[in-house]
């Protein structure tokens, strides 16, 4: 019986690079909706300052993500086919 193992991934970063990338976004988005669900409030004027924060958060989220997947695109692409 021969057992398989997974290949590693050429870059063991990667995975934590997809995780940051959707943290980063989920984080963005948060502070980008967050202030037309809630009543007027200090907490919600600070929502509304962190606007630009917000955004930095959700583009570079989805540039991390758009990087794992390009870095998984390049890696399919290098390995030969399977027969």
């Amino acid at each position: 019986m021969s057992s398989q193992r997974s290949k590693p991934s050429a870059h063991p970063l990667n995975n934590d690079m997809l995780v940051r990338g959707v943290i980063l976004v989920l984080i963005g988005l948060v502070l980008i909706i967050a202030p037309h669900f809630m009543s007027a409030s200090s907490t919600r004027d600070l929502f509304v300052h962190a606007n630009i924060p917000a955004w930095f958060a959700l583009v570079l989220g989805a540039a991390f993500m758009g990087q794992y997947g390009l870095r998984q695109y390049r890696e399919k692409k290098r390995q030969p086919p399977r027969k």
